[in-house]
């Protein structure tokens, strides 16, 4: 560096001052007792959506479909090989909502609550059972609805209605997002593997 150009920077460094080195704060560990807690405070945190705000959010225009009509849908970046598993039914079932038989009002609160619960559990793969519905008026009322507010629940990832075996176009296996807390407990848990 020319003489020129190092007093031009010595100058312009003149009223700089060293950082005073302040005590760091000390953290405790925290037990495994604790740590669980403080993973299930988040998941609650992040599946409590009260009822009427979901319901208020939802779009007003309902599709209906036919009783046999086959149900599908996935969130954006959900990969074609996710459903490809789903759509057979290679996703252990890990709970099961049966709404045969229910009100439309009281099958939504049902769902949200069954959906809340499920996300607590951890689960990622239910079948909500809500018939076909050829008696009903109109045709097919619940499971519209159903199909409805699972396309905008927002810890829903995909959706298809069952493989024969599981139930059918009477049935619809829900695959759900993983939770914040299980997203944490993966990254954890993968940089305790590689030591970082």
């Amino acid at each position: 560096m020319s003489d020129n150009k190092r007093s031009t920077f010595e100058q312009e460094l003149s009223d700089v001052q060293a950082l005073v080195n302040t005590p760091r704060a000390e953290v405790q560990k925290q037990s495994k007792n604790q740590q669980k807690n403080l993973v299930r405070a988040r998941t609650n945190a992040t599946t409590e959506t009260s009822t009427d705000d979901l319901l208020e959010a939802l779009p007003i225009d309902l599709d209906f479909v036919e009783p046999h009509d086959h149900l599908e849908w996935k969130a954006e970046g959900v990969q074609p090989d996710s459903m490809t598993k789903l759509r057979s039914g290679r996703y252990p079932i890990q709970d099961k909502l049966d709404l045969h038989n229910v009100r439309v009002t009281s099958a939504f609160r049902r769902l949200l609550q069954f959906i809340a619960n499920s996300l607590e559990k951890r689960l990622r793969t239910v079948i909500v059972v809500h018939g076909i519905g050829l008696r009903s008026t109109p045709p097919a009322q619940l499971k519209s609805h159903v199909a409805h507010w699972l396309r905008h629940h927002p810890k829903v990832n995909a959706y298809v209605s069952a493989p024969s075996h599981q139930g059918g176009s009477g049935a619809t296996l829900v695959h759900l997002k993983k939770s914040r807390a299980a997203k944490d407990e993966t990254k954890e848990r993968i940089a305790r593997r590689l030591g970082t």
